[in-house]
């Protein structure tokens, strides 16, 4: 069985025994930039189907980053950001048993909250 990855402060030792190095300024997995995902790995990364993701776009609940086009065909691009709002409305769905209207009034409110 596997255990999951601790995290630990910089130079702390973790229980299997390796030791985190500290990530410096120079250090940056990325250069800033957000990273964006295709529309199957969104579908995926979230545990919505197609047919949910189409649904809450078409309410306005959702958003793509950007979109490119590909090969003639016009392929969505997906933020970190996105991905966190499909799990906060999964969640209010799911969970609470919150319907479409209510989480689109719910998420206007956290919006406005965060602005």
């Amino acid at each position: 069985m596997k255990r999951r990855a601790k995290t630990l402060l910089p130079g702390k030792t973790a229980q299997l025994g390796k030791t985190v190095q500290a990530r410096g300024p120079g250090r940056r997995r990325n250069s800033g930039a957000p990273a964006l995902v295709s529309r199957d790995a969104f579908c995926v990364l979230s545990g919505v189907s197609e047919h949910e993701l189409a649904m809450w776009e078409h309410e306005a609940l959702l958003a793509p980053a950007r979109v490119i086009v590909l090969d003639g065909r016009r392929e969505p691009l997906y933020a970190s950001e996105t991905l966190r709002r499909a799990r906060l409305i999964r969640t209010l769905a799911d969970d609470l048993e919150v319907n479409l209207p209510g989480i689109d009034i719910i998420l206007n409110l956290l919006d406005r909250m965060h602005r």
